[in-house]
């Protein structure tokens, strides 16, 4: 693998500020009432979105994420409120909700990106795309309204960080703040778990994480860190240990990093039955099958994972790790034809590789 499932989840984040202050609270939301949110309208939305990033423009995304109204959301707390009048605030804001960065980066590195689910709840009309880049798949489960005559983006959960786009902007803004204006309070000991993280000292981050849960459990980050810090010091208990906190955490996030667990560690039966129960939350999606070959691969059930990736072969473009498997098993299994033809296909895609 390119990269350890775990290992790729950004959990560091640098505060640059500027002097833009928060729109008020009470600012109208527009709504244009020729614009109807339905399944059929959204649908033609995220497919025209998904096409545009296909070939780079990053601005697709970008441009219909409701700054403004997850500002709002932002300032309600005051400490990040004043946070935006302080040089570079407001750049690091609009920094982190460059979600189409995200996407083109993930594209031009071999990945795919795809819209897989339209729902409605409570909470407005959904809608959920899929993110695959190097062995790991995330979720953006979008949430949608009108503003100014056009579909726009108002917040968005993200599977990989538990939480709201809002949320996690929010708190991250208040630690940097409370780091730069207060290094005695509870952010300090966010700051130690990043250095013991970065050291490779994952017993150590658990420890102090688990020391002052009861100070930073409303930080996202401090999830972020926990869960990669856990499996990063034990692959072997991870899943137990996540377990004991299940009730904590939203079960998106937990469904999440089971998967991730299930299929790095070879579990099969593990990784077939919480993508069944990831597909509750997200629809449907073929990535699902290639997670489930690369837990036979990683199983050495090359026979196996060759069988989910024909499969795929015949349902969704070729996309770089899943050329790569397919060649790696059919060299385990010295089907040299199989290897031969594989090669081919994919040299007709990527260009010639050495």
């Amino acid at each position: 693998m390119k990269l350890n499932a775990f290992v790729i989840i950004s959990i560091t984040f640098v505060l640059a500020i500027s002097s833009v202050g928060c729109k008020s609270k009470e600012t109208p939301r527009e709504e244009n009432p020729q614009i109807i949110i339905n399944e059929q309208t959204v649908q033609s939305f995220a497919t025209t979105m998904v096409r545009n990033l296909e070939i780079g423009d990053a601005s697709a995304l970008n441009n219909v994420i409701d700054n403004e109204h997850i500002k709002t959301l932002v300032c309600e707390n005051s400490i990040v409120y004043s946070g935006f009048d302080v040089e570079g605030g407001q750049a690091y804001f609009d920094h982190c909700l460059q979600l189409g960065d995200q996407v083109v980066l993930a594209l031009d590195n071999g990945g795919d990106f795809s819209f897989v689910r339209y729902y409605q709840d409570d909470a407005g009309h959904h809608a959920v795309f899929r993110i695959y880049n190097n062995f790991i798949i995330d979720f953006y489960d979008c949430i949608l309204d009108t503003v100014s005559g056009q579909i726009m983006v108002e917040d968005c959960f993200v599977y990989s960080l538990g939480t709201n786009l809002s949320n996690n902007v929010k708190y991250n803004m208040l630690y940097n703040l409370l780091l730069q204006t207060n290094p005695d309070s509870e952010a300090r000991w966010l700051r130690e778990a990043e250095e013991l993280t970065a050291s490779g000292n994952h017993k150590g981050a658990v420890s102090v994480l688990q020391a002052h849960e009861g100070e930073l459990k409303d930080y996202p980050l401090f999830y972020q860190l926990y869960l990669v810090n856990l499996y990063q010091d034990n692959p072997k208990t991870f899943l137990s240990k996540l377990d004991a906190i299940k009730n904590r955490i939203d079960p998106r996030y937990l469904l999440f990093h089971q998967l991730h667990s299930h299929y790095t560690e070879g579990n099969v039966s593990g990784t077939e039955t919480t993508a069944g129960q990831m597909i509750a939350y997200t629809g449907d999606d073929p990535i699902y099958l290639f997670l489930l070959g690369q837990a036979y691969q990683n199983h050495k059930q090359y026979d196996k994972a060759v069988e989910c990736y024909q499969i795929l072969d015949e349902s969704m473009p070729i996309f770089w790790d899943l050329w790569q498997s397919e060649l790696l098993c059919y060299k385990k299994l010295k089907n040299q034809e199989a290897y031969d033809q594989c090669l081919r296909r994919g040299e007709e895609a990527f260009g010639p590789t050495e």
